[in-house]
C-alpha cells in the first residue's frame, strides 16, 4: 500500500522539472511521464509540471509548454549550400526567445559521408558552419516589435565566433585592402603573424534597433573563446573537427577575438562564456550589445519556476545524462541548487550518471536514480526511456522521506 512520504501531513506538493532526455524524449514529454509515476505512488500529491531548458534545445519547447505564443520562419541554415530550413521562436510578454540550434544546430547539419545519421559532421562542415539564420530571427523579432530578447545558444553546429550574425545584422568586416570579409572563412586566410593590422569594422550598417534592445545570451558554458579551454579546442571535435580543422578554428577565432578587442576596445578573449556555441556571444558582447547570463537560471526565471519553488516539498529534476558537465551550469543542476536553498527535497532522474554521492550532495540532490539502473543497459534506457521513467519515479515516491 502506497503512503505518504514522512513527515508531511498534508497534500505533498511536488515540482516536475526536467530537462530534455536527448535522444529519448523531450523535456515536457519526461515531465508527464515522471508526474504518473508519482501519481501511482502518491495518488493526492499536487503536482506541478515545468519541464526546463538552459539554452539548448528544447528552449523554444519549454516556453511553449508554459503557454507561450509559437512563431515559424525560414532561414539559412548553418552550411552555405544548405538553402533555408524551417525554425520555431516564441514570444511571451514583451520578450522574443530565440533557440540558436533552430538555425545552425549541430542536428541540422548532416553526418560524414559513411558515417551512420547521428554521427559527427565532416571537419569541412565543422569550418563552415555558420550562425547567419541566428541573425534572420533577431532581425525577425525586431520587426515584430520586440525589444527584450533571450537567446538561447546551447546545441550549435558553428565555431564562426557568431560572425554570420552580426554580419546579417549589418557589421561589416573589411581586410587590410579594404576588400569586405563576408564569409568567416575568408578570416583563415590570413597571417596570424600579421595580427589584424589593417583590418577593420564598419558599424555604420549596423541595425539600430539593437541599441534599445535588450539581449540576454543564455549559456550553460562558461568557456572562454580562444586557448585550451577555449571553443575550438573543447567543443569543436564534436562539431565534427579533426586535428588540422582545430588549429585553423583556433586561428579563427584568435583573430577575430583580437580585432573585435582592436576595434570596439573590449577584451573578449578571456570573458567566460564568450566561446559557448562557437564564440557566438563574442561580437555581441564587444559591441555591448548583450550580456551573458547561465541559461538555467535565466530560463528558469522567466518560466516561473523562483515562485513554483514557494510552494514545493520535492522537487525533480532530470536529463539524459548527469556528469561533471551537468555541474558547469546546466539547467537541472542550477535548478537543484534553487530547490535545496529553498528548502525542498530534491530528487533526481536521469538516464545515466557518473556523479558520486558528494558530488550530488553539494549541489543538493537527496535521492537520484537511473533508467540505466532500472533497464540494465544504456541501450535499453535510451530506447525504453518512455515506459522506465513512471516505474523509476513510481520507485522513488513509494520510500521517499520528504522533510521541509
Amino acid at each position: 500500500m502506497h503512503t505518504r512520504p514522512a513527515s508531511i501531513d498534508r497534500a505533498l506538493r511536488v515540482l516536475v522539472a526536467p530537462d530534455k532526455f536527448k535522444g529519448s524524449l523531450r523535456a515536457a514529454e519526461a515531465a508527464q511521464l515522471i508526474g504518473q509515476g508519482i501519481r501511482t505512488a502518491v495518488p493526492d500529491a499536487q503536482i506541478t509540471l515545468k519541464p526546463i531548458a538552459d539554452g539548448g534545445e528544447g528552449t523554444v519547447d519549454a516556453f511553449l509548454e508554459a503557454g507561450a505564443t509559437e512563431h515559424t520562419a525560414q532561414v539559412h541554415g548553418p552550411l552555405h549550400d544548405q538553402g533555408l530550413v524551417p525554425a520555431r521562436w516564441a514570444t511571451t510578454g514583451d520578450t522574443a526567445v530565440i533557440e540558436l540550434a533552430q538555425a545552425a544546430g549541430l542536428q541540422l547539419v548532416p553526418a560524414a559521408p559513411g558515417r551512420d545519421p547521428g554521427d559527427r559532421p565532416a571537419p569541412d562542415q565543422a569550418l563552415a558552419a555558420n550562425t547567419r539564420g541566428v541573425g534572420e530571427l533577431i532581425r525577425l523579432a525586431l520587426d515584430e516589435g520586440y525589444r527584450s530578447l533571450v537567446i538561447g545558444i546551447g546545441g550549435s553546429a558553428s565555431t564562426d565566433g557568431g560572425f554570420g550574425c552580426i554580419t546579417e545584422l549589418g557589421l561589416r568586416v573589411f581586410d587590410a585592402q579594404g576588400h569586405a570579409v563576408g564569409d568567416v572563412r575568408d578570416l583563415d586566410r590570413i597571417n596570424p603573424a600579421r595580427g589584424c593590422g589593417g583590418m577593420r569594422l564598419d558599424t555604420a550598417d549596423l541595425d539600430p534597433r539593437l541599441a534599445e534592445t535588450t539581449i540576454v545570451i543564455a549559456s550553460d558554458v562558461t568557456a572562454p573563446l580562444a586557448g585550451a579551454q577555449g571553443a575550438a579546442q573543447v567543443f569543436g571535435p564534436q562539431k565534427g573537427a579533426d586535428a588540422d580543422a582545430m588549429v585553423t578554428l583556433q586561428h579563427r577565432l584568435a583573430l577575430w577575438g583580437s580585432l573585435l578587442e582592436h576595434q570596439t576596445g573590449t577584451d573578449v578573449q578571456d570573458v567566460e562564456g564568450a566561446g559557448a556555441a562557437g564564440g557566438f556571444s563574442a561580437p555581441l558582447i564587444a559591441l555591448r550589445l548583450a550580456e551573458v547570463r547561465s541559461g538555467g537560471d535565466e530560463i528558469a526565471d522567466l518560466l516561473g519556476i523562483s515562485d513554483a519553488l514557494e510552494h514545493t516539498d520535492v522537487a525533480v529534476v532530470g536529463e539524459g545524462s548527469l556528469d561533471e558537465q551537468s555541474l558547469q551550469g546546466k539547467g537541472p543542476v542550477q535548478l537543484a541548487r534553487r530547490a535545496a536553498a529553498a528548502g525542498a527535497t530534491v530528487v533526481a532522474i536521469a538516464g545515466r550518471s557518473t556523479l558520486d554521492d558528494e558530488q550530488l550532495a553539494r549541489v543538493g540532490i537527496r535521492r537520484l536514480a537511473t533508467l540505466v539502473e532500472q533497464a540494465g543497459t544504456a541501450e535499453r534506457a535510451m530506447r525504453d526511456a518512455a515506459a522506465l521513467l513512471p516505474q523509476v519515479a513510481e520507485e522513488i515516491f513509494t520510500t521517499l522521506d520528504a522533510q521541509r
